[in-house]
Formats: C-alpha cells, sequence, structure tokens
C-alpha cells in the first residue's frame, strides 16, 4: 500500500514538473526530472520515469519529446492565445484588482513559470465596489439556461460617491436575454413583458440578483442588430441616416462599425454610409471630432442635435452657467 502511495505521488509530481517547468523552449531531460524529484524525497529509477510519462500520455497529457533536448508539455493554449486572454482580463475596468489578478493567476497556470511574466497586464484604474461581478454573471447565466426573469435593484453613484438605487429602491422584474461587452462593462440585454421593449443594464450596478421560477417563452431577439444600434450602450430610438466621410476616414468608419457596413457612394475625395443608430451624446461627440471631414446627409433632426450641440459647446466656453453640450 504504501508503495502504490509513493507511485502516485512520483506520478503527480513528474506531472507538476511538467506543468511548472518546461515548455518548448524549456525542455527537462530524464535524469533532470530525476534529481528533482530526490530533492523532494522521491526516489526514482530512469525505467520508472519512462512508464510514468507513457501513463501520463495514456492519459490524455500532450508530452513532448526530442532527442538531446528532453520532455515538455504542449499545452492546450498558445503563449499567443493567453496573453490575448490576459490582455483582455485586464482590460475590464468591472473587475477589481483582486479579482483580475486571481484571473490572470487561472491562466497562469496553463503556461510554464518561464512564460507566466509575460501574461502580466496594465491593469486600469479601479474603482473600488461591493457588487460581486462574477456572482451576477453565474446568476444571468443560470437565468438564460433556464428561461425564467430575473429580479434585481439598479442603482447610480452620485458626486459624493454613495449608491442611489432608481425606483425609489424597488425591484426591477425582466427577462434576460444576453450579456454583452462594451466600452471595457458588461451588460445584460433585458426583455419587459410590462413595457414591451428590450433594454440593457451595467453588471456592476446590478444587485441582489434572483431568479424567477417559472420558465417563459422567448420571441425573437436578434443580438447582433441590438449591438449595432446602439452607440455606447447609450438607450434611444433607432434612427436612419446617411453621412458622407471624407476618404481618409475608411479605416476608422471600419474600425467602428465593421467592414460590412452599407457604402452606397464612393469618390476620390469622399464616400457616403448608411447607418441605423441610437443618436445618443457618446454619438455626437464622435461625429464632432471630425469636424468637416464628416457630413450629415439625412435626416435633417440629426444635422440640428449636432448643431445645438456645437452651439452649446461654444457657448459653455464664455458661459459657465451654459447648458453643458451634449445634456438632455
Amino acid at each position: 500500500m504504501a508503495n502504490q502511495r509513493s507511485q502516485k505521488q512520483k506520478l503527480l509530481e513528474i506531472l507538476r514538473l511538467l506543468e511548472q517547468e518546461t515548455d518548448s523552449d524549456h525542455p527537462i531531460k530524464c535524469d533532470e526530472i530525476i534529481a528533482l524529484l530526490n530533492q523532494k524525497g522521491i526516489s526514482a529509477e530512469r525505467k520508472s520515469v519512462y512508464s510514468d510519462l507513457d501513463i501520463l500520455r495514456q492519459a490524455g497529457w500532450d508530452i513532448r519529446y526530442q532527442k538531446n533536448r528532453g520532455y515538455w508539455l504542449r499545452r492546450r493554449y498558445t503563449l499567443a492565445q493567453l496573453k490575448l486572454l490576459s490582455d483582455a482580463v485586464g482590460s475590464l475596468a468591472i473587475l477589481s484588482a483582486d479579482q483580475a489578478e486571481q484571473l490572470n493567476a487561472t491562466l497562469g497556470q496553463e503556461c510554464s513559470r518561464y512564460q507566466q511574466p509575460q501574461l502580466t497586464p496594465v491593469l486600469p484604474a479601479r474603482r473600488d465596489s461591493d457588487v460581486d461581478i462574477l456572482g451576477n454573471i453565474d446568476q444571468i447565466l443560470k437565468a438564460l439556461r433556464e428561461n425564467v426573469e430575473i429580479e434585481f435593484r439598479y442603482f447610480d453613484i452620485t458626486v459624493h460617491k454613495q449608491k442611489r438605487y432608481r425606483r425609489q429602491s424597488q425591484s426591477y422584474q425582466l427577462f434576460p436575454y444576453a450579456l454583452i461587452r462594451e466600452n471595457q462593462r458588461y451588460y445584460c440585454v433585458c426583455y419587459s413583458f410590462h413595457h414591451q421593449g428590450f433594454s440593457h443594464y451595467r453588471l456592476d450596478k446590478m444587485e441582489q440578483i434572483r431568479l424567477r421560477s417559472e420558465p417563459l417563452p422567448r420571441i425573437p431577439f436578434d443580438l447582433k442588430e441590438y449591438a449595432a444600434r446602439s452607440f455606447g450602450m447609450y438607450a434611444s430610438d433607432p434612427v436612419n441616416m446617411t453621412l458622407r466621410f471624407d476618404l481618409s476616414l475608411a479605416n476608422t468608419v471600419f474600425d467602428r462599425f465593421g467592414q460590412d457596413v452599407m457604402i452606397t457612394r464612393i469618390t476620390d475625395q469622399d464616400f457616403d454610409v448608411n447607418l441605423t443608430l441610437s443618436v445618443a451624446p457618446p454619438f455626437l461627440g464622435w461625429l464632432f471630432q471630425f469636424g468637416r471631414k464628416v457630413q450629415i446627409l439625412q435626416p435633417s433632426s440629426l444635422k440640428a442635435k449636432l448643431r445645438e450641440a456645437a452651439e452649446a459647446a461654444l457657448a459653455s466656453l464664455n458661459d459657465e452657467s451654459a447648458k453643458p453640450p451634449f445634456a438632455d
């Protein structure tokens, strides 16, 4: 019995060595494995190490070998893939520093200790919050699986850095349809049977999420279309519009709306784009930055809104009491 425990311990220790100490640039030879095992008080011989490596291969571990170099564990993810995931975690401002570090530590277990330092992202500024973001995601994913409504409280942060609950702290009761990421935040897209429409809510402002018990049927919903019509996740009625951009802004337009955006006219100087978007403050600000390089062809109501915002911006430079640009 003791010998069996020793064999299992040796097998697990060899696996640990391969996971932590090896990659394609840092293989390990059989003699090195034996020496490291001996340092931990585990006796081993070449024959038994070869046998253990075969057992691990048969169990599904992708252990590679190259003559005169040694053994290494081939990972499920490449270092480039792990780097992308690590940076994605780091960019999520809704996560606390501790949560981001814990998730990155989990990703670090998928590579050797030599590669782990390359997975350290530059973390953005974090805001203190007692909202359990990961718990909220778990609850919403469960509601999506079970096709049930959720109840939650929703809040804003005042200038005094205190929570102010909407609806006088009464709970929302909505049917979740999807989770969507925008501007380093996660939103839950929900349907209201009372208002007969869709809206979205920031996960880091949702509290006390509870699941209802009765499953409900879903109505057709196109998440891609919903996301395409929302600019900066501001909720407003979508507007059909035609914009004329200077040719130098082609990459900027493609970066924002994708290369499948509808282009209706192209010349040597400019091009026209048809869009259906929510006319919200972030969109007006986005247009405003391009100055004469963008022209609103239609509708006239959008021209009026942008003109009003520009006039308010100019007025605010001379009048401290003026209404802020883009204010509702």
